[in-house]
């Protein structure tokens, strides 16, 4: 603002300079015609001593003429000097030239105050309607910033409700103040249930279970019911089967046992301890003979886990195994004949020798 002013109205210091050295010039310039004034009353004064020296001197005629040529000679000296020096007319010229130059200034002086504080009223008022928009603009960003607050702590606690049903539930110990970030617990959080999603696909593949490699997790859930009860009537299949063989081959050895004295238990007096140390190491001969998971039904899932599609090509494999092995093996089963156990047993080199 200093700088606008002094560019269109000069530097008022530099005006007061030009003021204060114009009147050093007028004081300078009224202290020489006082000298002047002084000489011309020293020059005066001193005339007025030449002629009482003339008429002092008129006695001594030589005398008189020696300091009357001096005399003039100092005389156009002092007239010389006097010439050389400005008139009072210049002088008064300068003066005028000097006043009207300092109502100028003073003139101009008072436009430029005028003129700056019209522009500090325009200045002023600019101010206060900058301040009040500055306000006003301050007001909305701040209710902006509350607005925002207010939505930013809103999602915190949404996501740390989301925080307490996701991590607790995969054993996750996270909180706010854990060094690892959210976005990584839930990158890791993924990560877990993913690898969970292909244990329990793994575990329906190998059971068999229709449509195991979905990755809807509800389709996956039920699967994973069925889970417990597959396997326990996968281990009962086994075991009968097993069971059958053992009771099977023992009877062809010794066709007079009866079967149904057996199923009653071991006689009374049996040292059961001994006679199972007896029988180790064979118990995996015979699992070794029999396919486990022939007897293992593969398709009895519940309605809605298999495609119209598969169903039909199901139903008719399965007609065609009842047809070749399943009746087979119960017709055999019936008549004892051991050579129709097909594919639920893997013959052994001992077997296969004796028969």
């Amino acid at each position: 603002m200093l700088r606008l002013m002094n560019e269109v109205w000069g530097n008022p210091e530099t005006e007061e300079q030009m003021l204060a050295k114009l009147e050093g010039e007028i004081k300078v310039f009224f202290a020489q015609h006082k000298h002047m004034r002084q000489l011309h009353e020293d020059l005066c004064v001193h005339v007025l001593e030449q002629k009482t020296e003339i008429d002092g001197l008129r006695q001594s005629y030589a005398d008189s003429q020696q300091a009357i040529t001096l005399l003039e000679t100092r005389v156009k000296n002092y007239e010389e000097e006097i010439a050389k020096r400005p008139s009072i007319d210049a002088l008064s010229a300068q003066v005028e030239v000097l006043q009207a130059e300092n109502e100028s200034l003073k003139k101009f002086l008072k436009e430029s105050s005028e003129e700056e504080t019209k522009k500090r009223k325009e200045l002023s008022d600019k101010h206060i309607q900058e301040v009040s928009d500055l306000a006003e603009n301050l007001k909305k960003s701040q209710q902006r910033v509350k607005t925002l607050a207010a939505k930013n702590k809103a999602h915190e606690a949404e996501a740390e409700a989301i925080d307490k049903l996701i991590f607790p539930t995969l054993g996750f110990d996270w909180t706010k103040e854990s060094t690892l970030k959210r976005s990584e617990a839930y990158e890791e959080a993924r990560i877990s249930i993913d690898n969970l999603i292909e244990a329990c696909r793994r575990i329906a593949q190998s059971l068999s279970l229709k449509r195991a490699g979905t990755k809807l997790i509800d389709t996956m859930t039920k699967l994973m019911r069925q889970v417990p009860e597959l396997i326990k009537y996968w281990q009962e299949s086994s075991a009968r089967r097993v069971t059958s063989l053992v009771l099977a081959t023992c009877k062809a050895h010794f066709p007079t046992m009866n079967l149904a004295d057996i199923a009653r238990g071991a006689p009374k007096g049996t040292y059961m301890r001994a006679a199972l140390a007896e029988t180790q190491g064979f118990d995996r001969v015979f699992a070794g003979k029999v396919n486990h998971s022939f007897w293992y039904n593969k398709y009895d899932l519940p309605t809605g886990f298999s495609d119209a599609e598969d169903e039909e090509e199901e139903s008719a494999d399965e007609g065609a195994e009842e047809g070749s092995g399943s009746s087979g093996d119960h017709s055999q089963e019936a008549s004892g004949d051991d050579s129709g156990v097909g594919s639920a047993y893997d013959a052994s080199d001992d077997d296969q020798s004796s028969e």
